[in-house]
């Protein structure tokens, strides 16, 4: 007796819309997270590039069952000094910038230093955590188990 099994489609080819969580909460070592990341942002050479480091990360929750990834990349351009500013990584692996008000043409936020950046309401989680528009994240919203 053979069935015939449908295949599921997928509108792309993301993360999110197959259902396949990064599990950033796992990550032990920094070495990881730019194999957990989607894109380029944390890639040897694009890091090397921008002349940036990862200065420290953290796993945070953010709903009961997703956990996100906190991470502290600081840059250095030219002859400025060094600036620090807080990344989040979602469960899907999709980055998120913290911006100053919203992300609307509002500036990035930077840290002075690493000790700022620490003592932040982003990464002391007071604040509300990011909200991530990517697929994986905005199915989950609207009830996906």
């Amino acid at each position: 007796m053979t069935t015939d099994k449908a295949l599921t489609v997928y509108p792309c080819s993301c993360n999110g819309c197959r259902n396949y969580p990064t599990r950033p909460a796992e990550i032990s070592h920094e070495s990881q997270i730019a194999s957990k990341a989607q894109g380029y942002y944390f890639s040897r050479d694009t890091m090397r590039f921008f002349n940036s480091r990862i200065a420290d990360f953290k796993a945070v929750s953010i709903t009961a069952r997703a956990d996100s990834l906190l991470v502290i990349v600081s840059s250095k351009r030219d002859d400025l000094p060094r600036e620090y500013e807080i990344v989040t990584l979602c469960p899907y692996g999709e980055l998120g910038r913290e911006w100053l008000k919203d992300s609307d043409g509002s500036p990035i936020a930077h840290y002075e230093s690493l000790r700022a950046a620490r003592k932040s309401a982003r990464w002391n989680c007071t604040i509300a955590p990011q909200v991530c528009d990517c697929h994986g994240c905005a199915l989950d919203r609207e009830g996906r188990i």
